[in-house]
């Protein structure tokens, strides 16, 4: 269960990652002005802090799966939450941000974690996704699970960051395109949201 838990959470952060906003354009930027090692440890510094986010989401999710009488909603909170997430990106439109960071890596490093911190669906985004894959029985996160689950959120944002980093222009074009990075993702969590909202009915119907 831990190598599952921890390629879940991998493949999820990786593609989590996809969509343009404020750190991965960024990060594009950078790498197309050859400044690799700002970008490199900004990209560091953005996913410590979304690493952070995913776990704090977990512990609220955890407690709140203890407290039975809303525990009985849990299927309601997800369907909620994914909904909103797919919503929220059929209606984003590309990011295009622009950025001036020297080539220095602890000013790289405290841009990532500032752009990590200030980044709104971190915390809702995690929470959703983990409630939905606990109710589905794809994970477990007693024990070492968790910290599985937090390395692999780490390694699929790094590692999605820094693949940016070397293809640097080649990203632009997946970046634009607004159908592979808004309407399927915003699609995808809509379904998910609306079958636990059907799970959650059926204990009433």
């Amino acid at each position: 269960m831990i190598i599952q838990v921890f390629l879940i959470s991998f493949g999820i952060s990786l593609l989590g990652t996809i969509p343009p906003a404020t750190i991965n354009i960024t990060v594009m930027q950078l790498s197309l002005k050859r400044r690799a090692k700002s970008a490199i440890f900004l990209s560091l510094g953005a996913a410590i802090l979304d690493t952070m986010y995913a776990g704090l989401a977990v512990k609220i999710q955890t407690f709140l799966s203890e407290q039975i009488e809303i525990a009985n909603y849990f299927y309601l909170i997800a369907a909620l939450v994914l909904i909103v997430l797919g919503v929220a990106s059929l209606l984003t439109k590309p990011a295009n941000v622009e950025v001036e960071i020297k080539d220095d890596q602890k000013v790289g490093f405290m841009k990532g974690v500032i752009l990590g911190a200030l980044n709104p669906l971190a915390m809702p985004f995690w929470l959703g996704v983990t409630t939905y894959l606990q109710l589905q029985g794809l994970i477990d996160l007693a024990g070492i699970n968790y910290w599985s689950y937090i390395l692999g959120v780490f390694f699929g944002e790094i590692t999605l960051l820094i693949i940016i980093v070397k293809v640097g222009s080649r990203f632009q074009s997946v970046a634009t395109n607004r159908t592979i990075v808004n309407v399927i993702p915003g699609i995808a969590f809509i379904l998910l949201g609306v079958i636990n909202l059907g799970q959650w009915l059926s204990f009433y119907f």
